[in-house]
């Protein structure tokens, strides 16, 4: 039994389903909350969360507004939202579509930084731009550990390079390989 509560953050874009698919299916219930931000088309319906269902052994479900997290769950951040952390509940709000750089990895992973309720792990999987760096650097300075997909396995690089760059990753794994390195860092994460 964990004496801390912890959460997976995952990042993803343009190509991150099917490493996200990869990562599920390796992926055993472990006591910790999984929570998946990515951009989605605004205006069509999202699949990702009966899709991630298909790949993974642990329940997974759409965030709703103000939902509490629990372990050994899987959320999914809806399309057309953003997405939040306070008070250990998810807050969504409306995308503001005028603004065509969607940043929805970084406002959900600058707001987990500033969280003391749970100790933090923020993947970056294959996307395009710089998305999720911003927030990368807020949690490695608020103590989590961060991976990064292995780039010449995600079918766009330039998400997973840009947080390999900014120098605040862990770990750089291909996605089957991540849940396992989870679990080994987990018990040193009991002792910080």
């Amino acid at each position: 039994m964990m004496k801390n509560r912890y959460i997976v953050a995952l990042g993803a874009s343009a190509g991150g389903l099917s490493a996200l698919a990869e990562f599920f299916e390796n992926t055993m219930p472990d006591g910790v909350s999984y929570i998946i931000t990515t951009h989605l088309y605004p205006h069509q319906t999202s699949l990702l969360t009966e899709i991630i269902q298909r790949h993974s052994p642990i329940k997974v479900c759409t965030v709703e507004d103000r939902m509490q997290i629990r372990t050994n769950m899987v959320y999914v951040m809806p399309e057309n939202k953003t997405m939040t952390l306070f008070g250990e509940r998810l807050i969504l709000r409306d995308r503001d579509l005028s603004v065509k750089t969607n940043k929805a990895i970084d406002i959900f992973f600058v707001s987990l930084a500033k969280d003391t309720a749970f100790k933090k792990i923020a993947i970056i999987f294959s996307g395009m731009g710089d998305d999720g760096t911003t927030g990368v650097r807020a949690m490695a300075k608020s103590g989590a550990y961060i991976i990064a997909q292995t780039p010449h396995t995600a079918g766009h690089q330039s998400m997973p390079e840009s947080v390999i760059e900014a120098g605040f990753v862990n770990a750089i794994l291909d996605p089957k390989y991540m849940p396992k390195a989870i679990i080994e860092v987990l018990p040193h994460m009991e002792e910080s």
